[in-house]
């Protein structure tokens, strides 16, 4: 009896001891705070707006005081410019404008079916179309085709998007049959160049993200430890996301250790260890549509070590040299090439760039460009004034400076570096057609010793910038950017 009295005690001790752990464990990520409560500096406190009626049709008369035209039809296939014109966020829809009109303004949706809406979830119906969206006209989309013909009469300069087969199939079609003499012009480059300069409404739906974005950033500050997965540390970033009415506006990227060197490590499927680093490349989507995109790569255990930190205090020289160059007046590369000229000064003197005037070797360590756009894309729409995907003749190449900097663009400042595990023995596959063989064994010969004591560091710093009248804000400094600042933030 006694036996079986103290094995009883004992299992109940052991229950309440459990109890106790996961109590602890379900607390100790925000002191003093209940389960499923967040303190007030992880809460959004300003008002997130999904439309705004006067801003859309403020963008619809732009549009028209700039095009010669008699009509323009976009639909849903042109995604992005779609809802940049008109807000409507259903995947199908059709947009026609025709000014002058009695009806100028008109959508085609999706109509409110019951049976429709059982399976696919709530539309917002022809009633939706003009209570919400500020059309003056809407209609079922099964009714444009029959409708086109008669909006097409006595028409010239039509105007269509790129991305639109079905409504150019179905315009062709009839100026074909009827013959009718239509003018068709390309709808996306001056909804390209319009979308470059954020209006109010715009940058107050990005300072949303963004500073979202920021509080799970700093979040994650509090919460990080070593033998967490990096699936547990994306599920706390998109938890603050959607406790704030956001979803992310892209595959969040949670790379620790070596995974912190792959610039678009998505699996986050790894369990971080002590000593490791973690790279955090996050953005939240506000109601809006406009989408954040900050990084910022923290020690796991809340030190640097001194190879971390010896090239994360070069990252941030890099990027504080390259926000002076964000200014009116100064071009989209001269803060890349700013950068650049840091981090490769600093990686000879370091002897992990023997020669300076080497093309390849400097390519070795300089993976991309440091600043896009942000907007309703994550790299949203702009002419940057050179062919974005030849890569390789603007990165390195100090005359190409792009387009001038305008006030109202917002873009990021990204440099980073990169000690992929393995990459010095790819480098004969990477730059064999461009150095003999001779010269590249001499190169890996040379740097390796030094490469190896930083091996398996990446290092990303990237912020969102708005360029204003005199210079710049950076709206993404509320994350914690110093070594000072991120160790002080993580200390328990």
């Amino acid at each position: 009896m006694n036996r079986n009295f103290f094995i009883m005690v004992v299992g109940l001790g052991v229950i309440v001891l459990a109890l106790a752990i996961i109590i602890f464990m379900t607390t100790i990520q925000i002191p003093g705070c209940k389960p499923g409560e967040l303190p007030p500096e992880f809460i959004h406190q300003h008002e997130v707006t999904d439309f705004d009626l006067d801003v859309f049709e403020a963008r619809r008369e732009k549009i028209l005081q700039e095009l010669d035209a008699d009509i323009i039809i976009i639909s849903a296939a042109a995604r992005h410019d779609f809802r940049y014109l008109t807000g409507f966020t259903e995947r199908q829809g059709v947009a026609v404008i025709i000014p002058g009109d009695e009806d100028p303004y008109r959508l085609f949706v999706t109509p409110w079916e019951i049976y429709t809406v059982m399976w696919t979830g709530e539309v917002y119906g022809t009633q939706g179309a003009k209570e919400k969206f500020g059309a003056d006209m809407a209609y079922a989309l099964s009714e444009f085709d029959r409708m086109l013909p008669g909006m097409l009469e006595g028409k010239t300069n039509i105007y269509i998007h790129h991305s639109d087969n079905m409504v150019r199939e179905a315009v062709n079609r009839i100026r074909s049959l009827r013959g009718l003499s239509l003018n068709i012009g390309e709808l996306a480059p001056v909804l390209h160049e319009h979308r470059l300069i954020k209006d109010e409404w715009e940058i107050a739906q990005l300072r949303q993200a963004i500073d979202v974005t920021v509080k799970a950033h700093n979040y994650v500050l509090r919460t990080v430890r070593p033998g967490l997965a990096e699936y547990e540390v994306q599920a706390d970033i998109e938890y603050i996301f959607r406790r704030n009415g956001m979803g992310p506006g892209f595959p969040s990227i949670v790379g620790s250790g070596p995974n912190s060197c792959l610039l678009h490590h998505t699996r986050n499927d790894r369990v971080m260890e002590d000593g490791d680093l973690l790279l955090m490349d996050i953005g939240a989507e506000s109601l809006g549509g406009y989408v954040a995109d900050v990084t910022r790569t923290i020690p796991v255990n809340g030190r640097f070590s001194p190879e971390q930190r010896e090239i994360y205090e070069l990252v941030l020289r890099a990027n504080e040299e390259a926000m002076k160059e964000l200014k009116p007046g100064n071009n989209l590369l001269d803060c890349h090439h700013r950068a650049v000229g840091v981090l490769t000064d600093a990686l000879h003197e370091m002897g992990l760039l023997p020669d300076t005037t080497s093309w390849w070797q400097k390519r070795f360590y300089i993976q991309y460009r440091i600043n896009h756009f942000i907007g309703l894309q994550v790299h949203d729409a702009g002419d940057y004034g050179f062919n974005d995907a030849a890569r390789n003749d603007h990165i390195l190449s100090p005359d190409v400076r792009g387009r001038e900097l305008k006030p109202g663009m917002i873009m990021t400042n990204e440099p980073g570096l990169y000690f992929m595990v393995g990459l010095l023995d790819g480098i004969h596959e990477m730059f064999g057609h461009l150095a003999p063989e001779e010269e590249l064994n001499a190169f890996v010969e040379q740097v390796r010793p030094v490469y190896e004591r930083y091996e398996g560091i990446g290092v990303r710093l990237e912020d969102c910038v708005l360029i204003t009248e005199d210079g710049n804000i950076n709206l993404s400094a509320g994350a914690p950017r110093t070594i000072e600042e991120i160790e002080a933030a993580m200390i328990r």
